[in-house]
């Protein structure tokens, strides 16, 4: 028989997935708050859909360039939410930064297992209808196949559709 408290709640790795957009921005800042609440590893992933197949040379040369800016991006914002007092430097410690290649959320789920996520923190456009039969949601893809706890954050201005 367990002595462990079934209703506590323990995250000890987070993976906030990034695409730069308003959502994923306030999916970031909560995903940063729920890291220092728990003492938790914050992973930060951005995925590029850019895919490589049968490129060559100077493709790859160009997608290595890509991914070299975008880390660069992403350390440099990180460096300005510091400054401004909305990251600090336990936050930062707690940090990893990583970009992938592929599908959005087929790259959010292997990366969650493979680090062994507990939490994913992520932003949801709010895409109802067509839009959403047609685009698709990267956060409910994620949320039906995940292992782990999913956390999707809203944009501001959210209007559920009722009816």
């Amino acid at each position: 028989m367990s002595t462990q408290d079934p209703t506590a709640v323990a995250y000890r790795r987070i993976l906030c997935p990034v695409d730069f957009s308003e959502c994923s921005r306030k999916a970031f800042y909560t995903a940063v708050g729920y890291a220092r609440l728990f003492q938790a590893e914050l992973d930060i992933l951005h995925v590029s859909e850019r895919t490589l197949s049968g490129a060559g040379y100077e493709e790859v040369e160009a997608e290595a360039t890509l991914m070299a800016r975008l880390e660069a991006g992403l350390v440099r914002r990180l460096d300005e939410l510091q400054a401004d007092g909305l990251v600090t430097n336990d936050d930062r410690e707690r940090m990893i930064l990583e970009i992938a290649g592929g599908k959005p959320w087929v790259e959010i789920l292997r990366y969650a297992e493979a680090r062994e996520v507990d939490l994913i923190v992520m932003g949801t456009h709010g895409h109802a209808g067509l839009r959403h039969a047609l685009i698709g949601s990267q956060a409910e893809r994620v949320v039906r196949r995940a292992a782990c706890h999913v956390l999707t954050v809203k944009p501001d201005g959210f209007a559920p559709e009722v009816g």
